[in-house]
């Protein structure tokens, strides 16, 4: 979630497996009224440590939304 009014590029997000990771739902998306931006689908993580987790992903967060993900195996 990015509950600020400003967009978040490139933030690293911990995620607990090495994979794609593709994109469920993005409430910034122009279906929804939003301005459309987001991660073209998805992301594959990289091998980096971030929020207690062992992978990462570099996430384009649209402001004031929400997304979600899940891996691909």
């Amino acid at each position: 979630c990015n509950f600020a009014p400003v967009p978040r590029p490139d933030y690293l997000l911990g995620v607990p497996q090495a994979g794609y990771w593709k994109e469920l739902l993005n409430s910034d998306a122009t279906e929804y009224g939003g301005s459309g931006l987001g991660n073209l689908g998805g992301l594959t993580s990289e091998p980096t440590q971030v929020h207690g987790q062992p992978h990462a992903v570099r996430a384009f967060l649209p402001p004031l939304a929400v997304l979600y993900f899940r891996l691909v195996k």
